[in-house]
């Protein structure tokens, strides 16, 4: 599942995850995100830390509540943010695309999801 507001950078991880062989589910709203999540309907959940309509504490923690399994994978450029997320996500730095995107950090997906 990917959540993001910025429909370019959306679309580049939904083409590169979708030709790696992934089915992939597109939200621009957290709260529709939320919405349609299931518990083991999704393995990785990439979300923009800096989403509208709820903060990246309260998308994480609902997303945990239904399915404790999933990984939540955040993308940003602000290290500080992935610093204070951790306070309340414990294993947050496990899967963190930090922003200008490279593929060769999103190959990288693999290892976590088989991990």
């Amino acid at each position: 599942m990917i959540v993001n507001d910025d429909y370019d950078i959306t679309n580049l991880f939904k083409d590169f995850l979708e030709c790696n062989g992934y089915v992939v589910d597109v939200y621009t709203n957290p709260i529709d995100a939320i919405f349609n999540f299931r518990k083991q309907s999704h393995d990785l959940i990439i979300f923009d830390l800096k989403l509208p309509k709820m903060d990246e504490i309260s998308l994480c923690q609902k997303i945990k509540a239904i399915d404790e399994q999933v990984i939540i994978c955040p993308t940003t450029a602000d290290k500080n943010l992935i610093q204070d997320l951790q306070k309340d996500i414990t294993d947050i730095e496990k899967a963190v695309i930090y922003k200008p995107v490279f593929f060769k950090r999103l190959n990288k997906i693999d290892t976590v999801l088989i991990s």
